[in-house]
């Protein structure tokens, strides 16, 4: 019989064709129609996930009203879960390829989610094939979760957990090795402005996603103030300003970041709002509003809206303003998303921030909010999965907690585990997660198949 490695090798230009059918398939949210509630790549990329899944051996597979599916093996009684999703963020500007035409290049694969995350989910369902070809005694069954919805809201495993049997004890192959236990809360709103007559701003849009930090933010006003915008940016090099037609248009250019560690970031967002600031060109409401924004989007660690805070077990609060936008009706909107540790009740981050909102005269709308959750470090099952990471890496890693979120935090007993590899060194034309030119390295995709076969094998010995 073959050890999970020499399995992983063999299967190798397997894995990348298989990876290759999914990642070319652009599975970005879209407008729902009848069956496809998130779009009709989504929907296509969920039906060749399964398509796949029957292919590796999955005995069965289960469209669940079109906001997830599953692949299952063995009993149904009791199963462990894995929790992948098939989705992605939008792309974005400044790729050096087609992000959905998968291609290998010094070996890496790039495209959009070969890191986020299908290149790990299928490096998982590789796995479960492992013990399926080799008839690994099996006390829990195996529940592949095919999410849908997990980089909006993660509306899709809601529904599931709503309507379908919830697994003794998953993972999301979502996140970083050797374990995350524990994760931030998660609050998103939009702060909208009251309606601004006569405002000098045409248009405003920044970002593309809540959970980003943006790197380009557009801005369009009357000619008439292109004087005063350039004398404001006059020596900057993060911005273009042309003048054409009767309008001054402005591009802010700034560097991206996850919402989970925006540290280091240049939010164009906030690059745009204070040109226009500096350049004084707003006045009353509009430049009430302006100045609420930019100081929202100033104060990464939260200090403005009241929620900075630190605990001892995770990094400080955080929030970034990912999304910014002129309303049809003249309201200035600034979406939000805050990473919040455990120091401020979940209930309270939002008082806090509709009180400072309320001060500028701003509404918040939509707002989304998930508590923090942990698990000890020393539980058997988070102590087991670190504990076979290091034996296979060769390392001596903790377990950790981290900023991002992913679908363990909506789950009674789950944790993120891999499969980016900690202190990873990669070339600098390899994006990460949600960034562009998204990029894999293929040896650690290779060896988070060994990782995962080890480990379902011996969740078997674990009674939950």
């Amino acid at each position: 019989m073959q050890t999970p490695k020499e399995f992983a090798e063999s299967n190798r230009e397997r894995f990348l064709k298989d990876l290759k059918r999914l990642v070319d398939i652009n599975s970005v949210r879209s407008e729902p129609v009848e069956g496809a509630p998130y779009g009709l790549g989504v929907k296509t990329v969920e039906e060749e996930t399964m398509k796949l899944a029957e292919e590796l051996g999955f005995q069965k597979t289960v469209d669940c009203e079109g906001r997830i599916g599953y692949a299952h093996y063995g009993s149904e009684d009791k199963f462990l879960g894995i929790i992948g999703h098939m989705d992605v963020v939008p792309v974005g500007d400044g790729w050096d390829s087609d992000p959905f035409d998968m291609y290998e290049r010094e070996g890496y694969v790039m495209g959009r989610g070969t890191g986020d995350d299908k290149g790990p989910t299928l490096a998982a369902m590789y796995a479960c094939k492992y013990l399926f070809d080799n008839n690994i005694p099996l006390k829990y069954g195996i529940r592949l979760l095919i999410g849908c919805d997990e980089e909006c809201g993660m509306s899709d495993l809601d529904y599931y957990l709503e309507n379908y049997q919830e697994p003794v004890f998953a993972f999301t192959p979502d996140g970083g090795f050797p374990v995350g236990h524990g994760e931030k809360g998660i609050y998103h709103s939009d702060l909208v402005s009251p309606v601004i007559e006569d405002g000098k701003i045409i248009s405003i849009k920044g970002g593309m996603a809540s959970n980003v930090v943006p790197d380009r933010c557009t801005v369009v006003l009357n000619a008439k103030y292109a004087k005063k915008i350039l004398e404001a940016a006059e020596g900057r090099n993060d911005y273009v300003i042309t003048v054409a037609d009767g309008k001054v248009t402005v591009t802010a250019k700034g560097k991206a970041a996850h919402a989970g560690g925006p540290w280091g970031s240049n939010n164009a967002n906030l690059l745009a709002v204070s040109l226009l600031l500096d350049a004084d060109i707003l006045e009353g409401e509009e430049k009430k509003a302006a100045v609420f924004v930019s100081e929202v989007m100033k104060d990464l660690d939260g200090g403005f809206l009241g929620i900075a805070a630190e605990d001892g077990r995770f990094e400080r609060n955080s929030i970034i303003g990912g999304m910014i936008d002129l309303t049809d009706d003249g309201r200035l909107c600034l979406n939000v998303n805050s990473r919040y540790n455990t120091a401020i009740p979940k209930e309270e981050i939002e008082k806090r921030v509709a009180e400072k909102a309320a001060e500028y005269g701003f509404e918040v709308r939509n707002v989304e909010n998930s508590g923090p959750f942990y698990l000890e470090p020393d539980s058997p099952a988070v102590k087991l999965m670190c504990d076979i990471f290091n034996s296979v890496a060769g390392r001596n890693d903790r377990p950790f907690v981290m900023s991002g979120g992913t679908y363990a935090r909506k789950m009674h007993n789950a944790v993120s585990f891999g499969c980016e590899m900690p202190d990873a060194d990669d070339p600098d034309w390899v994006g990460t997660a949600h960034m562009k030119n998204e990029g894999m390295s293929i040896d650690l995709l290779m060896k988070a198949i060994e990782i995962y076969a080890e480990t379902l094998m011996k969740l078997q010995e674990i009674d939950f």
